[in-house]
């Protein structure tokens, strides 16, 4: 008899695929949300750290717009900050839709 779905189990379903190993020792889990924004979840023994990258200049791109920068493929958003977190699914689902909030940047907002 199993006592349940493992951690590892509860990643896959989030749509975490296990990366390799971690720079910092550990485990690296990456999920590909979409074609620009990919999340990286370091697992630890006791904690995970979550980080992700978005491919700004490909997200530009497709929208037919220009940076100064001449090459525009080359421009990545990263955190300021890794946010380190609990081995806990629920704390991953929440982090990761503050994450989703945090990338939906209102430019034609004049107050912001």
């Amino acid at each position: 008899m199993t006592g349940g779905p493992t951690f590892d189990d509860e990643l896959e379903s989030l749509g975490f695929r296990l990366a390799g190993s971690s720079r910092r020792g550990g485990r690296r889990w990456d999920l590909a949300f979409n074609r620009v924004l990919t999340l990286m979840l370091h697992d630890y023994d006791d904690h995970v750290v979550l980080t992700w990258h978005c491919d700004l200049g490909r997200a530009l791109v497709e929208r037919d717009l220009r940076t100064s920068p001449s090459d525009v493929a080359e421009l990545e958003l990263f955190p300021a900050h890794d946010v380190r977190l609990p081995l806990d699914t629920d704390a991953i689902t929440r982090e990761i839709s503050r994450v989703l909030g945090l990338l939906r940047i209102d430019l034609g907002e004049p107050d912001r």
